[in-house]
Order: structure tokens, then C-alpha cells, then sequence
């Protein structure tokens, strides 16, 4: 039977391809090394990553957790990005995984969500995995993950930057700026980054203390448990009058390594990606945009930064939520 195209048409038509679905290799620490987790599927008698469709209203990233949590019954927080997979599926479909490194987190594993569809769940070494793996091009996730093993990037944490939801038209708001609200759908955008946000293990939320972006994170805080930090250099006012000071709130953050998910306003968005730039090679950071308006309302930007004295960003991803 044809895989069925999902309904995330915006997403299929961005990445070119009519079937989404997302996976990952999940890794623990072994001795000096690493072991990584590779799936059976009696059906095609192959072994493989657990990965499977998104389904309607998903991103990637909850595709991603949901379906690893199914296929190995192992809770996860996503880090890096892997290499993604194309190939063909059914009547000329043309099939995007998405692939992230996900470290175990929490308790032992709950059952598998269907053993007839997965009956083993193995941990191996890296050179097992590399004998095991039925596909060849599966190989190309495990060379990125024991590289970035050996440079200290798989323990990269996510510093995501959300620009705030949708929110009152401002040339339509006659009261104190700082108290413009969300729109209805900006409330929307804001209950769906609830799920995407929370597929990375978050240890703070920082927003500036005007009401649309502390209302963008507040689904998200009372989901985790975290409170928000406010912090007023991450205001408008605040950036437009000294742009120094809203930068020196990222570099303390960045130098201190917590994973951390901001909310700031559009035009806060320059100060944000220039700091951001301070930290990543010169090919990674000229992925970064350079347009007003940067990033849609209800966007977020992650950037994973590799953990040291010198923190170093390794990679960028965009997302918006589905539903937004």
C-alpha cells in the first residue's frame, strides 16, 4: 500500500517531497565511547533508525520524538541535526526524513508501541551499527554522529530564539506600547510551540517583559514547570536605546551554556542574529538571514552551541509550527 502524502503542505512543498517523516540515532555514553540504538522491523527483516510519518499538524521535530518514543519506548530531548534521507516510496513518492542525535532521557524504556511493527531494539557500538544497518546511506547519520562525538558537538545544547506571535496591529494600538497584545491567532502560534519547543530539553526561558512575548511563552511555561525571566534589554525600547546591552544578555547566555528558548520583538531580531554570528564559522553564519522582517511572528531559530571556555555554534535550524 502507497504511503499517504501528508497534510503538512506547507513544510512538503518547502523540503520538496510528498511524504515528511522524522527519526533519530539515539546515543548514550559506553566507556570511553558511545553506543547507538538501531531498530528491527520483522516486516523488511532490516535494521534501521526508528523514524515515521508526521502526522497532521506535527513539525519535524515532534514527528521525531513522538515516533522514537513509539518505536523504542525511550522518552528523548533532540540535538543535533543529522544528514536527512530522500528516496522513493510507493507509486513515485518521494520521502524526506528528517534526522536529529537524541540522547535518552528520564526512566528506563516503556514497551514498544507495536512489536509486531518493531520487534528488537538494539544498543551497539558505532562499528556494530555500521555491520547492522541494512541501508547504506543509514550510514551517513552514524558518520555524523561519532564526528561530532569525537569534536565535543554532540553535547551540543539549543539556544532557541522565538520571535513573539502574532500580535495586535501596532498603527491600530492607541495605549503603552509594551502592553500590545497577541491577536487571536498569535495565541494559536503560541499553543503550538508548546509541543515544538518542549522536543528540546529547555533548562530556561528568557523573554522581554513586554505582554505579546511573555504571552508567546507562557503555553510553554506552564506545560514545563519553567518559570520566564524577564529581561528588559530584550525589549524594543530597551535594544533601540542601547543595542550593546541587549547583546551583552546574549553572549552571558551563550558563555553560560543553559539550554534556553527567548522571545524578543522584530526589531530586536538585528542585535540578535549579529551576536549570534560572533559565534559561528563564517559559511554557518552567512546561512543566517539578513532581511527585515528575519523571522515570521510564532518563528523560532535554534542554534546549537558546542558546550566549552569558547562556546562555538555549530548548526542553525528555523521552524514554525504547523498550525500557526
Amino acid at each position: 500500500m502507497s504511503p499517504t502524502p501528508v497534510s503538512n503542505a506547507g513544510e512538503s512543498a518547502r523540503l520538496g517531497a510528498h511524504v515528511l517523516a522524522g527519526g533519530g540515532v539515539l546515543w548514550r555514553e559506553a566507556g570511553e565511547g558511545i553506543e547507538v540504538l538501531l531498530i528491527h522491523r520483522p516486516r523488511y527483516g532490516d535494521w534501521s533508525w526508528p523514524k515515521g510519518k508526521v502526522d497532521p499538524g506535527e513539525t519535524l521535530p515532534e514527528a521525531a520524538v513522538r515516533e522514537i518514543r513509539e518505536e523504542t519506548g525511550h522518552h528523548v530531548t533532540l540535538g543535533l541535526p543529522l544528514p536527512s534521507a530522500r528516496y522513493t516510496v510507493g507509486r513515485r513518492l518521494t520521502k524526506h526524513v528528517s534526522y536529529w542525535a537524541a540522547e535518552v532521557t528520564g526512566p528506563p524504556a516503556d514497551a514498544i508501541a507495536n512489536p509486531r511493527e518493531i520487534d528488537e531494539a538494539r544498543w551497539v557500538t558505532p562499528e556494530r551499527a555500521a555491520a547492522l544497518l541494512t541501508r547504506f546511506h543509514d550510514r551517513e547519520q552514524l558518520d555524523k554522529v561519532v564526528h561530532a562525538h569525537s569534536t565535543g558537538s554532540l553535547r551540543a545544547w539549543p539556544l532557541i530564539i522565538v520571535r513573539h506571535g502574532k500580535a495586535f496591529p501596532r498603527a491600530k494600538w492607541h495605549e503603552t506600547e509594551q502592553e500590545r497584545p497577541l491577536l487571536a491567532v498569535g495565541t494559536r502560534q503560541a499553543l503550538a510551540l508548546t509541543g515544538l519547543l518542549r522536543c528540546w530539553d529547555l533548562r530556561k526561558l528568557v523573554s522581554s517583559p513586554w505582554k505579546r512575548c511573555v504571552a508567546t511563552l507562557k503555553p510553554v511555561s506552564a506545560a514545563s514547570g519553567r518559570s520566564i525571566r524577564l529581561r528588559g534589554a530584550l525589549s524594543e525600547k530597551a535594544n533601540a536605546e542601547d543595542p550593546e546591552r541587549t547583546a551583552k544578555v546574549l553572549r552571558k547566555i551563550i558563555r553560560k551554556g543553559t539550554p534556553t528558548a527567548l522571545c524578543t520583538h522584530r526589531p530586536v531580531l538585528p542585535t540578535v542574529l549579529r551576536v549570534l554570528r560572533e559565534f559561528a564559522p563564517q559559511g554557518l553564519a552567512d546561512r543566517l538571514p539578513r532581511k527585515d522582517p528575519f523571522m515570521n511572528p510564532g518563528e523560532i531559530l535554534v542554534a546549537y552551541v558546542r558546550p566549552g571556555p569558547s562556546p562555538r555554534i555549530v548548526e542553525f535550524e528555523r521552524y514554525r509550527p504547523i498550525d500557526a
